[in-house]
């Protein structure tokens, strides 16, 4: 399972399972920009800064708060998996996922499952911490009450 952000790092081992006769399943969730990073800037009272695959706009990526955001980009990652040498299953619901999934099964060569999701439909919470710093002198109010919670938060 990866996600697209990470698929656009790891897309040139699909050609190395290829070529090697290698049977990889990848289930490839695509929320169209690097949530986890817009989700972490987020928690941390800042908006998501370039986090989505939108062209530039007067020289800026773009915040995930914009009423009015640039274009998205024509990314594709279904069609770059088959360009890469992979069957391609496209999946437009969980459903479409499940029965993917079976059929991936009886496919004897690497399967990209592509299946687009909600960016801002978080996964349940898993009872951890990660020690991210919040700045500790900022001009922007929601920055210093997520400092105040971090402060909190410490063990």
């Amino acid at each position: 399972m990866v996600g697209d952000g990470s698929y656009l790092m790891l897309s040139s081992e699909i050609v190395t399972a290829v070529q090697e006769g290698l049977k990889l399943t990848i289930v490839l969730v695509d929320n169209h920009g690097f949530n986890s990073i817009g989700s972490l800037s987020r928690s941390l009272g800042t908006d998501g800064f370039g986090t989505q695959y939108r062209y530039r706009r007067n020289g800026s990526l773009g915040l995930d708060s914009e009423q009015s955001p640039a274009p998205v980009l024509p990314v594709d990652f279904a069609t770059n998996a088959e360009s890469l040498g992979a069957r391609v299953i496209r999946c437009s619901s969980i459903d479409d996922l499940r029965a993917g999934l079976e059929r991936a099964k009886h496919e004897d060569t690497t399967v990209v499952l592509a299946i687009e999701v909600d960016r801002y439909e978080d996964v349940p919470a898993y009872e951890s911490w990660w020690d991210v710093p919040v700045a500790e002198v900022s001009a922007v109010e929601s920055v210093r009450e997520a400092r105040a919670a971090y402060e909190q938060s410490r063990p």
